[in-house]
């Protein structure tokens, strides 16, 4: 006696369902997690984030060319992060920080140390 396990239709819904699963999945964007900003899509993401005192905030490059991170007052510089490179700084006073990408003159964020 044979078993049918799944009748074509069956197995090419299943299949739609995995297909789907991963497509979604795959699309998924990255996104930042606790004092971490994405450059990406030729942006700082997010552009304004608040730290303790103290933190260190990483910036991680996600996008296809060079970035830089530099502190409008002078307060840190990244020099060039490669493609999938990434940049830490440790905000040990507090106060707000303008940064931008010298790189790309659109690019700004802020830092606020509490």
């Amino acid at each position: 006696m044979k078993t049918k396990l799944f009748s074509l239709k069956e197995l090419g819904v299943v299949t739609l369902i995995f297909v789907f699963a991963f497509a979604v999945h795959g699309c998924k964007k990255d996104s930042p997690g606790a004092n971490q900003v994405f450059m990406q899509n030729t942006a700082f993401n997010p552009s304004t984030i608040t730290v303790s005192k103290n933190a260190t905030v990483t910036w991680s490059n996600k996008d296809g060319m060079a970035h830089t991170v530099t502190s409008d007052a002078g307060a840190f510089s990244s020099g060039n992060i490669a493609a999938g490179g990434s940049f830490s700084f440790q905000f040990t006073t507090t106060g707000t920080y303008q940064y931008h990408c010298t790189i790309h003159s659109g690019m700004t964020g802020t830092v606020i140390v509490q």
